[in-house]
């Protein structure tokens, strides 16, 4: 029984999210869809967080992969990866991610230049 309990409360403590509402500016650097054996399929998006800009900036080789659900935002990225558009996007971090990456996006927003 007490298994039982501590199992149940470890199971809820991981559900949800551990940050909401964080933000990043990058260029996309791929759009990647992932197909498992098992599990269905899911796009991941590779953002780098240094930016360019006529050849200057910063050069960073840190990344960042963010799950994407939605598909017109799997559209946007891809022209932003392939235009090397700087893009500021907003994204959740889930406590647990078993099936999808833990980083999900929640919204992009391409920069005008």
């Amino acid at each position: 029984m007490r298994t039982t309990v501590m199992l149940i409360v470890l199971t809820l403590s991981a559900c949800g999210l551990s940050s909401a509402g964080n933000e990043l500016e990058g260029q996309v650097k791929k759009v990647i869809r992932v197909t498992p054996i098992i599990r269905p399929d899911y796009v991941i998006a590779d953002v780098s967080l240094g930016v360019l800009r006529n050849g200057v900036g910063s050069l960073s080789k840190e990344d960042v992969e963010l799950y994407v659900a939605d598909e017109h935002m799997v559209e946007m990225l891809q022209r932003a990866a392939k235009s090397g558009t700087p893009v500021t996007i907003g994204y959740d971090v889930q406590r647990v991610g078993i099936r999808r990456p833990d980083h999900w996006l929640t919204s992009v927003q391409v920069e005008k230049l």
